[in-house]
């Protein structure tokens, strides 16, 4: 199983990176900030909708004004264009059925000409795809928010770079469970207003790894979800530093299922409906309640 090999390449790395115990103390308090989980539910609906088929797409989703499958890559997004609020939503699907499920784990990287940086091959080919099909139906007078987990998310990241380096107002950039994009960073006005949310146990935003020849990193503020109503907020300068470091959360404990994007949006419902806390990131959380873990198993048994 290819999980066994990322499991034992990522778990060696970590085990070889101590933290130094002046960040280690940085990270047992809390710096305050207050997440709008109510407007992260609106991207992971979305995110997990990409999944459905472009009917179920089109019927939950009426204001979608394009809803396609790109056949040269095999990614599917769609767009809904809100005129009475200005704005545009661009969602883009993660890996489904396909037998390329780990090109995240690719390393190559290759020059990207419209960004001026390097970029992870396979997400970069599958932006560009994408950046061509759904341009002709985007509008430059309108904000543009652009969200997808996994794959999706790595596309999301780099095509929200595009648009704005096309001069579009990009107002929101939101992904889940996104693997890692880059060595450098390009677009400042994106980063400003990204949010990478990460489930606690999700092991994909860890890679490509982060090695010498080739530093993988990620460059924006991070949202961890943890049961129940838990939530670790790392600004952009934390969430480098545990990334180049690749000291992460309990990899001893992931599976697959924490990954599924209807996780991500089972435990983001949660923290809406009964309110969530924010811990430090070395938090030792307590077991939660029955009920709490009843409440995310439904959620994460939910079929894409």
């Amino acid at each position: 199983m290819r999980w066994t090999a990322v499991a034992a390449l990522l778990l060696l790395q970590a085990c070889a990176v101590s933290l130094p115990e002046s960040f280690r103390q940085s990270l047992s308090v809390i710096t305050p900030e207050k997440v709008d989980f109510a407007e992260l539910e609106y991207y992971a609906k979305r995110s997990l909708a990409a999944y459905d088929t472009i009917a179920q797409i089109r019927k939950e989703f009426p204001l979608t004004t394009r809803a396609t499958t790109v056949a040269s890559v095999d990614v599917r997004y769609f767009i809904e264009t809100d005129l009475a609020k200005g704005t545009q939503t661009l969602s883009v699907r993660g890996t489904d059925a396909r037998p390329n499920v780990w090109q995240d784990l690719e390393i190559a990287l290759v020059p990207d000409s419209l960004l001026g940086i390097p970029l992870h091959r396979g997400f970069m080919d599958d932006a560009t795809a994408v950046f061509k099909d759904a341009t002709p139906y985007l509008r430059k007078d309108l904000r543009l928010r652009v969200t997808g987990h996994s794959l999706g998310g790595a596309v999301a990241a780099i095509l929200a770079e595009y648009y704005a380096r096309e001069g579009y107002e990009v107002e929101r950039l939101v992904t889940f469970g996104q693997p890692r994009i880059s060595v450098e960073s390009s677009a400042e006005d994106v980063l400003s207003v990204t949010t990478r949310v990460v489930n606690d146990l999700d092991v994909v935003p860890m890679v490509p790894p982060f090695t010498r020849l080739r530093p993988y990193q990620h460059f924006s503020p991070e949202v961890i979800l943890k049961p129940g109503p838990y939530y670790v907020y790392l600004d952009s300068h934390d969430a480098d530093r545990l990334s180049v470091g690749q000291f992460w959360r309990n990899l001893t404990d992931f599976s697959a299922k924490d990954h599924r994007m209807d996780g991500y949006l089972a435990n983001i419902e949660f923290k809406v409906a009964n309110g969530a806390t924010q811990v430090p990131y070395l938090f030792h959380q307590k077991k939660v309640s029955p009920m709490v873990e009843a409440a995310n198993a439904a959620g994460a048994a939910v079929s894409q």
